[in-house]
């Protein structure tokens, strides 16, 4: 019988990835790299890649993240490792609600995403992992059914005690999805641009400076151009 894997790190992002590589900690090493934080989403797993392929517009072959929750539900101590943006607290949430059932990962304390740290802060940072208890894993699983039937905007107060950085994020994913119009992102886009910003680099940093301090504009430089191409503007 072959022997269950040990200690596997998740992270968010390849950026996340790379700094890890450089820690020294020990263990295996996946990168959970989508998020329901922007896009079209479904409930239903099998149109989920398919969904989300054609809208990042990738083949589904690049759609590589869903295997890794049958790879913690497998490892002796899987640990999750997201930081305090929309777009990692999403996939958090994402996460925790669709772990095979008994899977109890660690949870790494994070204040800023792994990409914006240095190497030699992921030890301790280790150190101070705490257990996600089932009665947090099933909570998530309640706010993510609420997602998957009514959109982020249901979720503006939600909050799961032990996850401080969940509730702003939800918050700020509710201003994206309001009941009618555009949502707050869209609407500081159309505003730059209005104003002449046709720069990606410029636009991403007017962006973060409305944002979190902590994270920035936390939606992407290819989420930002999409929205604006979408609009018939072609950036400089």
């Amino acid at each position: 019988m072959a022997s269950r894997p040990g200690l596997i790190h998740l992270h968010c992002g390849d950026a996340a990835a790379a700094v890890h590589r450089r820690s020294g900690l020990p263990g295996e090493l996946l990168v959970w790299r989508d998020s329901p934080a922007v896009g079209p989403w479904t409930s239903g797993l099998g149109d989920l890649t398919a969904l989300r392929a054609t809208w990042w517009g990738l083949p589904p072959s690049e759609m590589r993240d869903l295997p890794h929750l049958q790879d913690l539900a497998r490892a002796t101590e899987p640990v999750l490792w997201f930081g305090p943006d929309p777009w990692e607290q999403a996939c958090l949430l994402w996460v925790m609600a669709e772990l095979p059932e008994g899977a109890l990962p660690d949870l790494v304390p994070l204040d800023r995403g792994v990409g914006q740290m240095s190497p030699s802060a992921l030890p301790r940072c280790f150190a101070e992992r705490t257990l996600l208890e089932a009665d947090t894993l099933l909570q998530a699983g309640t706010l993510w059914k609420i997602f998957l039937a009514e959109g982020w905007g249901a979720l503006g107060e939600a909050r799961i005690p032990g996850l401080p950085w969940l509730s702003p994020a939800l918050a700020r994913l509710a201003e994206d999805h309001p009941p009618g119009g555009p949502g707050r992102t869209r609407r500081q886009i159309q505003a730059l641009v209005d104003q002449g910003v046709r720069d990606l680099r410029a636009l991403m940093h007017a962006l973060s400076e409305l944002e979190d301090p902590r994270h920035g504009a936390w939606y992407g430089d290819l989420f930002v151009a999409r929205m604006v191409e979408a609009r018939g503007v072609r950036l400089g």
